[in-house]
């Protein structure tokens, strides 16, 4: 960081401006190391390889949004020479020109940039103080900067990978940037301090875009600009990225959602555009009251929408019609078919619990348990199971869990069945597992009670987590089911 930072940064605790540097290095260019303390509530905040860490107190969204893109990091640690690869590949982006990879992933590159240089372009950024969110690999903060922009660099990470250590491919190179560590719904920065706000595929990471909107609008000058490139719209058939399989937020709103966030917090759009890959590009600017989208750009941006969602219907009933067929009848039948028959109508015995290693309960819909680490079973759509009648028990217990990558956004509902009776319903919004009671209220006289399970919300396609191209949909795991007074 350098020393005039502390001008128009805040404590994130306290919100006063009457930071204090302690200097521990620095080189030519920035301070490398050290601390800024609060003079009001004298909370202290470190400086490390120039990044400048105002990450207080981070909420429990942010934690999961950064253990999820940590895990997608490489895990290995690279020698001298694949270092500067890794620079030089950083310092190519986002066009990676004369760079090798997977085609599609080279071609995802190279449409983001397109689509942010296009909104850039026409734009003079020399001398303008501009906030980038989400900067991770500061490709787009290096190329504000070339442009002559006094670019401030957010995001959750640090990481040299994937975070705002990638900024020292760009400082080798003599572009220089500041690099702040915080969360981009409470801004460590003044009201009205930047001339700019730009984000490539970062509003669709909060779980709260409205408040987001409004920090922005807080931060951002009179006669300044948001420029907003590559924020997924919401398709029907929309195939669900890999970090969302690992936790992280992603949501996907429809062009109307997008706009009302904007129109709420008080920007006027200046262009918008839909991409064919569904993807929305905007820049607004804060206007004195709450304006409206200019309508020839909006009825352009509608009809391109409006399109995509037409293409995609077919593709959407076909996914549906494939879900529908999953659970019925029940799919995969048990080993032992005659064996679950003979128990189902009373002719053999059952145990008195339901374990997921065991096979003599499970009836059609389970999926048994793969390899010998922890055992539990699947649930497809509607699967069943048998327990023997309870004698003085009248509360049915189960231990379920989900492995849906974002249960917090889209929860996993399911509906219990104790013979044609329903006894409840279970939310799963959380991983782990986690036991579900259900009063049965008693009255249960047959010897051999079917418990039916159907997952009515938070499906998931099982080769989305590697489980080969079983297209068979899933929800929920269970491992133990019992009877309990």
């Amino acid at each position: 960081m350098r020393k005039d930072l502390l001008g128009f940064i805040t404590c994130p605790s306290c919100g006063a401006d009457n930071l204090v540097l302690k200097l521990v290095a620095e080189d030519g260019r920035e301070v490398r190391e050290g601390s800024i303390s609060c003079g009001k509530c004298k909370a202290e905040y470190q400086v490390r390889s120039g990044v400048t860490d105002l990450m207080h107190d981070p909420s429990p969204a942010v934690r999961q949004e950064r253990e999820a893109w940590e895990a997608m990091r490489p895990v290995h640690r690279h020698d001298d020479a694949e270092s500067a690869d890794s620079r030089a590949w950083l310092r190519a982006l986002p066009m990676l020109e004369g760079k090798e990879g997977p085609p599609a992933e080279l071609e995802t590159w190279r449409r983001h940039g397109r689509a942010v240089f296009e909104l850039c372009a026409g734009e003079d950024w020399r001398g303008k103080r501009v906030l980038e969110l989400g900067a991770g690999r500061c490709w787009l903060s290096a190329y504000l900067a070339r442009k002559g922009a006094e670019v401030l660099a957010v995001d959750i990470l640090e990481d040299a990978d994937i975070g705002l250590g990638c900024a020292e491919a760009f400082l080798e190179e003599g572009i220089y940037f500041e690099r702040v560590l915080c969360d981009m719904h409470h801004l460590p920065f003044k009201g009205g301090t930047c001339d700019g706000v730009v984000a490539t595929a970062t509003l669709h990471h909060s779980p709260e875009p409205l408040l987001l909107c409004e920090e922005i609008r807080r931060v951002i000058a009179p006669g300044g600009l948001l420029v907003a490139a590559n924020e997924p719209l919401y398709v029907p058939w929309r195939e669900t990225p890999e970090e969302e399989r690992r936790g992280a937020h992603e949501g996907a709103y429809p062009l109307w959602t997008w706009l009302k966030f904007l129109r709420r917090t008080g920007f006027r759009v200046n262009e918008i555009r839909v991409g064919r890959d569904a993807s929305l590009h905007v820049k607004a600017s804060p206007h004195a009251a709450r304006g409206l989208p200019r309508p020839i750009e909006t009825l352009r941006a509608a009809a391109a929408y409006a399109a995509i969602l037409a293409m995609a219907l077919p593709r959407f009933m076909l996914r549906v019609t494939r879900s529908a067929k999953a659970g019925r009848p029940m799919l995969p039948l048990p080993r032992d078919l005659r064996g679950y028959l003979l128990t189902r109508a009373g002719l053999k015995g059952v145990g008195e619990e339901a374990r997921a290693e065991e096979e003599g309960n499970w009836g059609p819909g389970w999926y048994p348990p793969e390899g010998d680490w922890e055992a539990f079973r699947w649930c497809g759509p509607r699967s069943r199971l048998l327990l023997p009648s309870p004698r003085r028990a009248s509360t049915l217990v189960m231990e379920l869990a989900t492995f849906h990558p974002n249960p917090r956004s889209n929860p996993v509902q399911v509906v219990v069945m104790v013979g044609r009776d329903k006894v409840g319903e279970a939310m799963i919004d959380r991983h782990g597992w986690r036991d579900y009671r259900f009063d049965t209220h008693g009255g249960i006289g047959k010897s051999t009670i079917p418990v039916t399970l159907q997952v009515k919300r938070g499906f998931f396609v099982p080769r989305e987590m590697g489980l080969g191209e079983d297209r068979r949909v899933l929800g929920v795991a269970c491992r133990f089911v019992r009877w309990a007074t």
